[in-house]
């Protein structure tokens, strides 16, 4: 993954195993600022992002991390998995299983937001999709989120549609569903 527009002091790479511990603190740092907050992705720690997806997205090599001061600030995971509800979204583009990949759990520690590292973790996603022959990354936003979404458009995302999704972890909810065309 292209990592060359990280803001000074901060990397992003891969995570390991080793870094559960510090992924899971992450989480639980960010549901925690995040609670108060009217645009929360409804994220809690007995939910989602458990343990269990966070452990499955790191041994498979899907979930990446961006580091500054000796800590983990940001954490996404990328692959090709999403529910079967983005199937009656109308993209922009026509992209079977393998020709897309799909952004989940995307978080930047609250005090360091603002400060561009999203922006480069999207785009070292961007590039590094773009190098694997995919053809667009799409993500959904549960409709209290709607703030990121604007995050999204302005990195060249386009809302393609609202769905009700359903998650076990928030049963079924209003997303906003977003695409990039690579």
């Amino acid at each position: 993954m292209v990592m060359n527009t990280m803001p000074a002091g901060y990397s992003m790479r891969l995570a390991s195993m080793a870094d559960f511990a510090a992924i899971r603190a992450f989480y639980n740092e960010l549901i925690d600022d995040m609670a108060d907050r009217p645009f929360h992705p409804m994220w809690d720690k007995k939910g989602h992002p458990s343990d269990e997806y966070l452990r499955m997205a790191t041994e498979a090599g899907e979930l990446w991390v961006t580091e500054g001061d000796g800590a983990i600030v940001a954490a996404v995971i990328v692959n090709g998995e999403v529910n079967d509800g983005y199937n009656q979204v109308p993209w922009q583009i026509q992209a079977d299983a393998g020709e897309f990949i799909s952004v989940h759990a995307f978080g930047v520690s609250m005090r360091l937001q603002g400060q561009g590292i999203g922006k480069a973790m999207m785009h070292a996603i961007m590039d590094a999709a773009r190098a694997a022959g995919k053809k667009a990354i799409r993500l959904d936003l549960i409709d209290f989120n709607l703030p990121t979404g604007r995050v999204y458009e302005k990195l060249g995302f386009r809302k393609c549609a609202e769905v009700k999704l359903y998650y076990a972890e928030v049963g079924w909810q209003l997303f906003h569903m977003f695409e990039y065309v690579l």
